[in-house]
């Protein structure tokens, strides 16, 4: 594993406000890290409880952050599943309410898949939550740790001003009028231009070879 991918399992320490909070600051904390990874893949998981506020501090992080699953979520680890950025099951995972909020999942699908996760009235078996978009990957049983494992690393190799600014894009722009989201994008775009990793980026494309960002 990559020191940039801030990997925290979901099966320890009872998960609350408290861990979440704990594991982004860690993530945080470790200066090489640009993504985050939380591995729900274990047979069974504490009994989560999470505020709305905890869950939107991970919606708004400013790392993107990777959940991979196995086997039937139901309820809170629902909720912190969906507050995360991209998911990835194995083929016999499920996923069902019953939530307290469904912004965040009417960003994400479509009225009527909001309306089934909210209510929690029956669960979304892997190949529905694929084709809904609610998870990006469905893999062989017992290889989705693994499979996220390499999405996040593909994620980490990028440079980190770039992949923070491109998640920041994507969510605040959502809530933009398409105009005014491309302008957003823009504005970005003319930022990254001023950072070391840019030139870093330019001078590894003219030699060939792989680039050394620093997030700078």
């Amino acid at each position: 594993m990559t020191a940039a991918v801030a990997e925290f399992r979901c099966d320890g320490d009872p998960l609350d406000d408290i861990w979440l909070a704990g594991a982004m600051g860690d993530a945080r904390d470790r200066q090489a890290a640009t993504v985050v990874l939380f591995d729900a893949t274990a047979e069974s998981l504490v009994r989560p409880a999470f505020s709305a506020a905890a869950l939107r501090s991970l919606v708004l992080f400013e790392l993107p952050v990777v959940f991979a699953f196995e086997g039937a979520l139901s309820g809170a680890i629902t909720e912190l599943a969906l507050a995360c950025d991209i998911r990835l099951c194995g083929r016999g995972a499920s996923l069902r309410g019953r939530l307290r909020a469904n912004a965040r999942i009417r960003t994400l699908t479509d009225e009527g898949t909001a309306l089934l996760l909210y209510l929690g009235q029956a669960a979304i078996d892997a190949p529905g939550l694929l084709a809904r978009g609610l998870v990006s990957v469905v893999s062989e049983p017992g290889e989705a740790l693994a499979e996220a494992r390499r999405t996040a690393a593909a994620i980490a190799s990028r440079g980190p001003i770039a992949t923070r600014f491109g998640k920041e894009a994507i969510w605040r722009g959502l809530a933009q009028p398409l105009e005014q989201a491309l302008r957003f994008e823009t504005d970005l775009t003319l930022l990254l231009q001023t950072t070391k990793d840019r030139d870093e980026g330019v001078r590894a494309f003219l030699e060939k070879r792989a680039p050394v960002f620093k997030g700078e």
